[in-house]
């Protein structure tokens, strides 16, 4: 049963058109402006077929009422081709034989690296127990016989059930991108022949005067600098902390999805900012998850100019009230 129904449709176009001030775009719509071209672009999924329609600015009589247009057409598609696809997710199970079920590791010691035989099973209830075998208590060959016989006592031999999974409609959790209407309406006359002509005689005789700034570029020169080191899997973990409790990767800050903007895009980009600055950390400190925040491009270069701790508690509070 779906979610789409007329009153779906309709507190979208309230929230998308009412305020005065600014456009609330939905997911799966968004704003092109370039060069003669101006209107509003449907890009949605449904399982594997997409569904994309353009809507032009000047078809409608008001930039608002093409926007209108756009989100009855992506309500039409939602309605029309509910999600059948179970979502996609990683079953991963132990491997039947023990052998495979153990490995030897080396974890980095206060003093020198401590080796040991890593043994792996399933309890009664299929939950993944662990035991580590020191090489240097037990010796080699005794540590990976103790580490096999755990792994095969203790195992679980029953096969683990799979996960029942869950349709997911990523459309059923209204997410909107705000635009401002004073923009969008700039943006809009794009070489639409709407321009000033005194502005650009004047930026013509600049240009014959000499006086139209210009520069050189492209020369190569070697540098040496210093850099802070950075711990990639951190940035991972982090991600991958994130999409446990969200559908898709976006700024926690103002919600920007690349995919969404730029549909010529394979998968979503994101950066990781530090909720301490880098520099201001001694040599080598502990960074937990909690001290990194996800943040689109424009959000990071922000945040980076001045006073970064007070630029990120002013964003975050400016972004709560949008």
């Amino acid at each position: 049963m779906t979610k789409f129904d007329n009153k779906f449709l309709e507190e979208t176009i309230s929230k998308s058109l009412s305020d005065p001030e600014n456009f609330h775009v939905p997911k799966g719509i968004s704003r092109y402006d370039y060069s003669d071209q101006h209107g509003w672009w449907v890009r949605i999924r449904r399982d594997d077929a997409p569904f994309q329609k353009f809507f032009w600015d000047h078809q409608f009589s008001t930039i608002g009422d093409c926007l209108k247009a756009a989100i009855e057409y992506r309500h039409e598609i939602l309605e029309t081709f509910p999600l059948e696809k179970k979502r996609k997710g990683k079953f991963r199970t132990l491997a039947d034989e023990p052998e495979n079920r153990i490995s030897r590791r080396q974890d980095k010691g206060r003093l020198q690296p401590y080796v040991y035989w890593h043994a792996t099973w399933y309890d009664e209830n299929h939950n993944v127990k662990t035991k580590n075998f020191s090489v240097k208590k037990f010796g080699e060959e005794q540590a990976k016989e103790l580490a096999l016989e755990a792994s095969s006592i203790n195992h679980n031999k029953n096969p683990k059930p799979k996960k029942d999974l869950k349709i997911i409609d990523p459309y059923e959790k209204q997410t909107f991108k705000t635009l401002s209407r004073e923009d969008v309406k700039l943006l809009s006359t794009i070489n639409s022949g709407r321009y000033n002509k005194n502005d650009l005689s004047s930026k013509k005789e600049d240009i014959v005067n000499g006086s139209y700034p210009f520069g050189f570029e492209g020369n190569k020169v070697l540098q040496k600098h210093y850099t802070i080191e950075r711990d990639r899997k951190l940035r991972d973990a982090k991600i991958r902390e994130f999409l446990k409790t969200n559908d898709d990767i976006f700024c926690e800050l103002c919600s920007f999805n690349f995919v969404d903007t730029y549909p010529f895009l394979s998968k979503n980009i994101i950066e990781v900012h530090h909720i301490i600055p880098l520099f201001q950390l001694p040599k080598k400190t502990k960074v937990r998850l909690e001290d990194l925040i996800l943040l689109c491009a424009n959000c990071h270069l922000a945040i980076h100019q001045g006073n970064e701790k007070k630029n990120l508690i002013f964003a975050m509070d400016y972004f709560k009230k949008q």
